[in-house]
């Protein structure tokens, strides 16, 4: 319950207190206060602070544990069915690791600092403790901002709800992810992965794609032969495989005008895509009736399912050992490579970003800035000759 007092401050000014109750640290309330002016200020104040006290929990007899809020949220996501497995998984993983260390506080109690003391313990003892009975690892600052960004969210439905007046997560400080930029295969060692990987004709098909067409990792195994013209030359990225708990997971990629995208493909590529087309033919018809063929994957799995992704990494990382290359990620530095490899030739971020499939052309200049500083390095160099007298040039 909410009340003003008149004070004196220390200076000897009059002033009118209001002071209230609010979530503290452990789940326990803590008087809170703030001094004003005049006494309808105060007063205004502190009805605002009571009237927000007791819309805490509004909706929510039972008044539920964080814990039980979020498993309640979780099933909300699953029953609207407009989010991908993989973002719902993500929200599973990340929400049972805040569930772990503070889903016993009860939800109207929950406040910003037991957020700050979850991002602390998670950061030096780790989420929930690991199947094989050993002690968690501790998390990385990352992994410590998506758990941060799950509560913010997961928080904010309970305002809306009016379960609680105030998102906690909204005063909690977030952890700090320091910016590392992402390397790229360089031109010897693509050379070097290629000649490698030239004996086994559906790996030179993925690196040639991968390479040339910038694709995802999801978007690279969600290819089918109805997207590929071979005939035009042009393949067009329309489905995505993503891996949820284990298991492939085929989704349409949205329609939007970076996602949804026809890329040309050159005579080169063209050729090894003819050849994996002929090869996965064959073993649709050797399967018969048993090959899935809706749709019939370029890179299929067993029966013509579509190949777990994680399959794919692992066959890339095997490569990246043969070749002796570490620091790189084995399928996502193919893409980086080829919007370093376009910037540097010269080709315009626009098209780069176009290429790759990035809503916005700020994306493919945050993430290849290096690149494209060592071209405004250039041009300011060529630039700089014409402080030079034209006799002297």
């Amino acid at each position: 319950m909410a009340s003003i007092s008149r004070v004196t401050t220390r200076k000897g000014t009059v002033r009118w207190q209001a002071r209230w109750r609010e979530p503290g640290g452990g789940g326990k309330l803590r008087t809170a206060k703030r001094n004003f002016a005049t006494q309808k200020a105060a007063k205004t104040h502190a009805a605002r602070m009571s009237e927000e006290r007791e819309l805490r929990g509004v909706g929510d007899p039972h008044r539920h544990s964080t814990g039980e809020f979020l498993r309640r949220w979780l099933a909300h996501l699953r029953e609207r069915g407009d989010h991908a497995p993989t973002t719902l998984a993500g929200y599973h993983r990340h929400a049972d690791i805040a569930a772990h260390h503070i889903g016993h506080i009860p939800l109207a109690k929950l406040g910003a600092h037991d957020l700050d003391r979850l991002y602390a313990a998670l950061r030096r003892k780790g989420g929930r403790p690991r199947a094989d009975s050993k002690p968690a690892r501790p998390l990385s600052p990352q992994s410590v901002l998506h758990v941060h960004r799950l509560l913010h969210t997961a928080l904010g439905q309970a305002r809306k709800w009016r379960f609680i007046a105030h998102n906690p997560a909204t005063d909690a400080t977030a952890p700090t992810v320091p910016f590392q930029q992402a390397r790229g295969f360089t031109a010897a060692e693509i050379d070097r992965l290629l000649e490698i990987a030239r004996p086994d004709p559906e790996v030179s098909a993925m690196l040639a794609l991968l390479l040339i067409a910038g694709l995802r990792r999801s978007e690279l195994l969600g290819l089918a032969l109805d997207a590929i013209d071979l005939e035009a030359g042009t393949v067009s990225v329309r489905r995505a495989v993503t891996e949820v708990r284990g298991k492939a997971v085929l989704r349409e990629v949205p329609k939007s005008k970076s996602a949804w995208r026809t890329l040309s493909i050159p005579p080169e590529v063209i050729a090894l895509l003819r050849g994996q087309k002929a090869r996965v033919l064959e073993l649709a018809l050797q399967w018969g009736t048993e090959y899935s063929r809706e749709p019939m994957f370029l890179f299929p799995g067993l029966a013509g399912v579509p190949m777990r992704p994680m399959a794919v990494t692992e066959r890339l990382r095997q490569l990246c050992r043969r070749a002796k290359i570490a620091g790189v990620q084995p399928v996502h530095g193919w893409r980086h490579a080829t919007a370093s490899l376009l910037v540097a030739g010269g080709t315009d971020v626009k098209t780069t970003q176009a290429r790759l499939g990035h809503s916005t052309p700020t994306i493919t200049l945050r993430l290849y800035t290096d690149v494209v500083d060592e071209r405004d390095r250039a041009a300011g160099e060529r630039l700089a000759g014409y402080l030079t007298p034209a006799n002297k040039r």
